[in-house]
């Protein structure tokens, strides 16, 4: 009878109710245990927090006008011209700004230090001023070199062929600097994050200048082609104009006491050539002038709400916080080990 009873006891109870007092019993027990837990592991947080490198968050805001009709501005900008183009719209500029040419755009931008030193470009200013392998993760100084593999060099232009380390370069570079676009009230936002702030905010407003030209370029493209053709015509007609001219004026000079039929017709035939080149050459002038007046009204306007200033307060490490999560993971885990090696609460459900 006995040791049906003890069988009995070992069955764990999967019906298991935890009762208030139950609760209260454990808090009570453990309480101090666990604040002085989550207490000590904030403090190591904290203190970890110091060994973590400052970084300083450079920022401008930008707001766009365009000339188009909307009520909003996203209406505006994906909404399309009279000839059907397609606008860029606000939510492919982080796109832009994560190509490989805004990096190798970076890359040549000449910088100064908060230090005031100066420096040729930003590659330079991270050759110099950060430990190798920034540029690839892959090199190690203590690994054997590897050689690099050289780029291909191809006689098109418009194909890129770069090393391993133009790549890491570029990728890094393009990292440095983020863009947002609120799509409530379309501010467009520019950052930059670094150990120097005089560098980044060199970085946003770079960035800024790559954007609003890229937009501009984008926009006015078609438009500046059109008016650069007709800027061309518009000389070969002026040239046309002139020698037509001289052609009639000649003529009359040579032929200036001549009574024939024959002189008259060649002189009403060099007065139309003329009189046709002269509609001609006026026709391209005004079309070249409202072209140049439509690329002035495509173009976009980029009003700055808030420009780039070197920040002064770090934007990282955020030691509160650090603490904070520290405490709490470490709270959590001392709760863990107290149910489980404690309490032993897993031997209730197998």
């Amino acid at each position: 009878m006995e040791t049906q009873n003890l069988t009995v006891d070992k069955i764990p109870d999967k019906n298991l109710q935890i009762r208030i007092s139950d609760v209260v019993h454990f808090v009570q027990k453990y309480f101090l245990i666990i604040v002085l837990i989550s207490f000590t592991a904030a403090a190591i947080g904290f203190a970890y927090s110091y060994t973590i490198e400052k970084t300083f968050k450079a920022k401008t805001l930008l707001l766009p006008e365009y000339s188009m009709g909307g009520n909003s501005f996203f209406s505006a900008m994906t909404s399309q011209s009279s000839d059907g183009a397609e606008k860029l719209t606000p939510d492919l500029y982080p796109t832009v700004l994560r190509s490989s040419a805004f990096g190798m755009y970076l890359l040549k931008q000449p910088v100064i230090d908060q230090n005031n030193k100066s420096y040729p470009t930003l590659k330079t200013f991270f050759e110099q001023n950060t430990k190798p392998g920034f540029f690839s993760s892959s090199q190690s100084s203590e690994k054997a070199p590897v050689k690099s593999k050289e780029p291909i060099r191809l006689p098109n232009p418009d194909i890129l062929s770069l090393s391993s380390e133009e790549e890491g370069a570029i990728g890094s570079a393009v990292g440095l600097v983020s863009v947002s676009v609120d799509k409530k009230d379309g501010i467009i936002t520019i950052e930059s994050e670094m150990t120097d702030p005089v560098v980044a905010t060199q970085l946003v407003e770079a960035g800024k200048k790559y954007l609003v030209q890229y937009v501009e370029d984008y926009r006015t493209a078609k438009t500046q082609d059109q008016a650069q053709f007709l800027e061309v015509r518009a000389k070969e007609a002026r040239k046309r104009q002139q020698n037509a001219e001289y052609a009639l004026q000649s003529y009359r000079d040579h032929n200036r006491n001549t009574f024939l039929n024959v002189a008259r017709i060649e002189e009403q035939r060099l007065q139309s050539d003329y009189t046709l080149a002269q509609s001609i050459y006026a026709d391209l002038v005004q079309r070249l002038e409202q072209a140049n007046i439509k690329v002035k009204q495509e173009k976009p306007v980029f009003k700055v709400l808030e420009p780039a200033k070197i920040p002064f307060n770090k934007s990282n490490p955020k030691r509160l916080l650090i603490a904070v999560a520290f405490g709490v993971i470490g709270g959590f885990v001392s709760l863990l080990y107290i149910l489980f090696f404690k309490e032993k609460i897993h031997h209730h459900f197998f």
